[in-house]
């Protein structure tokens, strides 16, 4: 007598089961690898050949210090100030700034390291004592013993740090929508503070991305042109720089900045844009409290980068300023 067993096999479905996780596994070991070959392997293609057309027509000075060889320009006569720009951005932003200060003053324009065309040495660590000791290499290789400083975003940030540990190399300050309260950064930066997905994301970054994040520092669409975002890009695409922007981001200890505000002697301005979507107005007003005698002006319907969104308000302000 045959018997014929109908109870159907489970053993395909127990296979396939056993399959299905290797499966997975594998496809996560690839994608693993593939982020971490993005990450720390792969590099980016950078702007080849760009011809900086502000850099046609201003003149272009380097000086060499163990720090970095800095790129800067030297505008106007009188009493010295020296400009410092934001993260991810280079003296060019202070393109509309540099003639009207210069009627009274000698102005420094300066690429501090992973801006511009200034190179670092190798060994650079991008944090903000490290920042702020490139602002003093630049100060000694430039003979000025004391100065005005202006500094935008982190820019002002690597200034207050210079300021508090110097103060009699400073007599006036300008902080424009400047963190350095201990308070939360910038959220449009927070993606890059994240280990391997920060790498990943700079490296991924493409023009059409830098121009979407610059276009919201400022209110007044119709400034960010063409050839302002083609001037800043041409240089932030080298994988060097990427690089550098990742570090600043995770080097943004604010706490020691925020501690020595009450210190600061030198006579400040702090300017902000009312809009600015990157740091709230309400930093500019802790910082009229707790700086010494500091003054404050609210850019209306400008934004985070307020001395490009709106010279025309701003030139003004800064001029008085340091005029004195």
């Amino acid at each position: 007598m045959v018997t014929v067993d109908e109870t159907p096999s489970t053993s395909g479905k127990r296979t396939r089961r056993r399959r299905w996780p290797r499966w997975l596994a594998g496809a996560v070991t690839l994608l693993v690898v593939a982020v971490l070959f993005i990450a720390y392997v792969w590099q980016p293609s950078a702007v080849e050949g760009y011809r900086s057309p502000y850099l046609s027509r201003v003149r272009s000075l380097y000086v060499d210090t163990d720090v970095a060889r800095f790129h800067y320009t030297k505008t106007g006569h009188g009493t010295p100030v020296v400009l410092v720009a934001g993260g991810a951005q280079w003296l060019y932003s202070y393109r509309d700034t540099i003639p009207a200060l210069a009627r009274n003053h000698t102005v420094y324009a300066v690429d501090l390291p992973s801006q511009g065309y200034t190179e670092a040495a190798e060994d650079f660590s991008y944090t903000i004592p490290a920042m702020a000791d490139a602002i003093g290499a630049f100060l000694d290789a430039v003979g000025l013993e004391k100065t005005s400083l202006v500094g935008h975003s982190w820019g002002g940030a690597w200034s207050l740090s210079f300021v508090e540990r110097h103060p009699e190399r400073v007599d006036r300050l300008v902080l424009m929508d400047s963190p350095g309260l201990d308070k939360e950064p910038a959220s449009q930066t927070a993606v890059f503070d994240v280990p391997v997905v920060g790498e990943v994301a700079v490296k991924l970054m493409r023009r059409t991305d830098f121009e979407t994040s610059l276009r919201s520092a400022f209110a007044h669409q119709e400034r960010v042109t063409v050839a302002v975002v083609d001037e800043t890009w041409a240089w932030l695409s080298r994988p060097e720089r990427r690089e550098a922007f990742v570090e600043l981001v995770r080097g943004q200890e604010f706490g020691p900045i925020d501690e020595g505000l009450g210190r600061i002697t030198a006579s400040t301005l702090v300017v902000w844009g009312r809009d600015d979507q990157w740091l709230p107005v309400s930093y500019a007003h802790e910082y009229g409290r707790r700086i010494p005698d500091a003054e404050v002006t609210v850019v209306p319907g400008a934004g985070h980068n307020v001395h490009e969104d709106d010279p025309a308000r701003v030139n003004p302000l800064l001029v008085d300023f340091l005029d004195g």
